[in-house]
């Protein structure tokens, strides 16, 4: 399988070739429909990041996977957010997988002039799917259809025509996930706590990788966040830190041409010694031999 990566801001977005069977992009792909039939390959990086805001819309079979330490099933009709800069694990799917994607750069997000309430999106970042019925699947997918046909053509006001589009269907898409805020369980204020925190190290740890800091953000105490990190994901605040570590660190490792390094520098290590005691404690290889195959 040949994978090909784009980069933006030295950062991969990472397209199966083969599972991909249509493709439009605009823009040196700030904007991007696909459609994917099935899914999963030996060579697909075990992790991998993204640098734009995506949503997935599962229209036939399931697809199993990890956002960062959530595990998902998503089971067809669904929609799954995925924002910019998370750390994505393939776990499995079903034959019958087929999947439409929409992704757009952090650039028209900006001009998309979206955003969610700040205690909505630590919802979505806990339970990032969306079960959606098959009517209604449909009609996103119409909306996905007149995207990618404006992406083809050259009309008067294209930018303006394509960037309308894709904001009524997100805030189409929107108006089913605040029923399912309204339909599910909400969340415990030890999960809101959680989907705070992780948010936070997903966004931070390329700075800050000391629970402390997390814990002062919060207005909360260390131990405080600790065990109820603890109790949601059971694993401690430290151990999750590490493991968004890792998992950024084995992304670019894989999919980037950063030096070790640089990828020390680049997520905020004292220094690439430093940096390789750390992954070679969680990996059992070097950062090097990693980079190479040798785990």
């Amino acid at each position: 399988m040949n994978i090909e990566q784009k980069r933006h801001d030295g950062l991969p977005v990472l397209y199966d070739s083969e599972k991909i069977v249509k493709r439009t992009s605009w823009r040196n792909s700030e904007i991007l429909v696909a459609e994917i039939d099935g899914y999963g390959d030996e060579n697909l990086p075990e992790y991998f990041r993204t640098s734009h805001y995506a949503i997935l819309f599962i229209t036939q079979g399931t697809l199993c996977a990890k956002i960062n330490l959530l595990d998902i099933e998503l089971k067809a009709p669904v929609a799954v957010y995925i924002f910019n800069d998370h750390v994505l694990r393939y776990n499995n799917s079903t034959p019958d997988l087929k999947v439409r994607l929409l992704s757009f750069s952090p650039v028209i997000a900006e001009k998309l002039m979206l955003s969610l309430p700040y205690d909505k999106l630590h919802y979505a970042y806990i339970r990032p799917a969306t079960q959606i019925d098959a009517p209604n699947m449909q009609t996103l997918m119409l909306y996905l259809d007149l995207v990618e046909e404006l992406m083809r053509k050259e009309t008067p006001n294209r930018q303006t025509t394509i960037l309308h589009l894709i904001r009524s269907l997100v805030s189409f898409l929107y108006g089913f996930f605040t029923d399912n805020l309204a339909s599910q369980k909400p969340l415990s204020r030890a999960e809101e706590l959680t989907g705070r925190f992780l948010s936070l190290v997903d966004q931070c740890c390329h700075e800050h990788h000391d629970i402390k800091w997390y814990a002062d953000e919060l207005h909360l105490t260390p131990t405080y966040v600790a065990n109820v990190v603890k109790q949601v994901t059971g694993s401690t605040a430290g151990d999750c830190i590490s493991e968004i570590l890792i998992r950024k660190a084995k992304s670019l490792l894989r999919t980037s041409t950063l030096s070790v390094q640089e990828i020390s520098d680049r997520l905020g290590f004292q220094n690439q010694s430093h940096f390789g005691t750390f992954f070679r404690r969680s990996v059992g290889v070097s950062p090097k031999a990693f980079r190479t195959g040798g785990e």
